[in-house]
């Protein structure tokens, strides 16, 4: 898991507090989502749906010519913005700080079978997550799971997010999580619920003593991923999505820190 699941509230509430009328012209009609059969296998799952998202996220830090725009930085806590190359409307977002926690810790935190505990601490709009088989394939470990939101005070509908959670301890203690939108017929979609899309990969790298240095890249789309509503302009998110990723990261270092302070 990355912290994709934690700002997502926040930006529904600027939403509801800057628009009530949604512009549809910008809202996306681009399919997303990394296509599975109906019969899963840890295979499929790392090659489709981990390692070509993965790649393609760290080019985006690494590469020189990527020109990421800043649009937050306080506290400790950057934000910056690059725009994708086919998909305009659902640029990348990249979020970095210091975690006043060792990456153990900080990846035990975000961990999917700490959800019912931890999410809520942060979201208030969670509503649950369900789990379809544990997967296992070249020294990663991947979730199919559902996550569910509850309606946003009254106004936006409810949100399900269809993923592959995946993670893994790479070499110099740097440890890895991310959760990849997938699209699949054996879980369909549900009535009431807006099939929505994120990708992110999140980076937990040490830094001082019992710190981490964490780098999060993510996209994001609240409307429908096959283009069927949703009712979010995307133009809404990019203007909203500086600040509500800087509290969410903020919400994160809170929580790490009130764990840190129980300890002693």
């Amino acid at each position: 898991m990355t912290l994709i699941d934690v700002f997502v509230v926040f930006l529904i509430l600027n939403a509801v507090a800057i628009a009530a009328i949604t512009d549809e012209d910008s809202r996306s009609t681009t399919f997303r989502g990394v296509s599975l059969p109906s019969v899963i296998d840890a295979k499929d799952l790392y090659q489709a749906a981990y390692q070509d998202i993965q790649e393609e996220y760290h080019s985006k830090l690494q590469g020189e010519d990527n020109e990421w725009k800043i649009l937050n930085n306080r506290q400790g806590v950057e934000v910056s913005l690059l725009q994708h190359p086919a998909d305009p409307t659902c640029p990348y977002v990249k979020m970095t700080a210091i975690m006043p926690a060792s990456p153990q810790e900080c990846w035990d935190f975000l961990q999917l079978d700490q959800w019912e505990t931890t999410m809520p601490l942060m979201d208030p709009f969670y509503e649950g997550v369900d789990t379809y088989g544990d997967y296992f394939f070249e020294g990663m470990n991947m979730t199919v799971a559902r996550k569910r939101t509850k309606r946003i005070l009254g106004i936006l509908g409810k949100r399900d997010f269809v993923f592959v959670s995946v993670g893994h301890k790479g070499e110099n203690e740097v440890f890895m999580s991310g959760t990849i939108s997938v699209v699949t017929k054996s879980i369909p979609r549900q009535r009431d619920y807006t099939r929505a899309f994120q990708d992110s990969i999140a980076f937990y790298r040490p830094h001082d003593k019992n710190q981490t240095h964490l780098t999060i890249i993510c996209r994001l789309d609240l409307n429908d991923s096959h283009g069927d509503g949703g009712y979010m302009p995307m133009w809404l998110y990019v203007k909203t999505i500086g600040t509500t990723a800087s509290r969410s990261i903020l919400n994160l270092r809170r929580e790490l820190q009130r764990l840190s302070e129980t300890k002693m």
